[in-house]
């Protein structure tokens, strides 16, 4: 069948004087993946991300969304502020069927603009996954894609396939 994605994008103004929950936790719900960042999963869904940091904070998000609202595969970003202009950037894909939880490598970003590194990373998970890359392989390209559409000003990702595939292969 249809798999269906939802990406999870919080932003405060639309929502003012609102709970999203009633909303969007159905629609999650109705969903096979959830693609966003413990920041939008907590605002939208009420789902905490608990103490201490990094990828088990991540795993856990992961692993409630999938026994309370069904969630199949969650995948969800993690952005570490160094300073202004760094940022150290990485994702855990979670599949609820297997189990597993596949983790990207870290990049460290010099950031020219943070807007659109969600949706880079939505797209191109997205996009790895139509291309038959299996998760791991999905995950580390999006996260690619998106570290290098954090480089670019605007919120459009101008890079190509190839381009994403070099950074994969280099010690970057």
């Amino acid at each position: 069948g249809v798999r269906v994605s939802i990406d999870l994008n919080y932003r405060p103004a639309l929502w003012t004087g609102r709970d999203p929950r009633p909303v969007m936790r159905p629609l999650v719900a109705a969903c096979d993946v959830v693609i966003g960042n413990p920041g939008a999963v907590e605002a939208m869904l009420g789902v905490e991300r608990g103490r201490g940091e990094g990828i088990e904070v991540l795993r856990a998000i992961a692993e409630r969304l999938g026994s309370e609202l069904g969630s199949r595969t969650v995948a969800l970003t993690r952005r570490e502020i160094i300073s202004a202009s760094e940022h150290g950037w990485s994702a855990m894909l979670h599949d609820r069927a297997t189990g597993e939880s596949h983790v990207s490598r870290r990049y460290q970003v010099r950031l020219a603009d943070r807007v659109g590194g969600g949706d880079s990373f939505a797209a191109a998970l997205i996009h790895a996954t139509l291309d038959g890359r299996d998760a791991k392989a999905a995950l580390e390209f999006a996260v690619a894609a998106s570290a290098l559409k954090l480089t670019i000003p605007g919120d459009f990702n101008r890079v190509t396939q190839d381009e994403v595939d070099r950074l994969l292969h280099s010690n970057a």
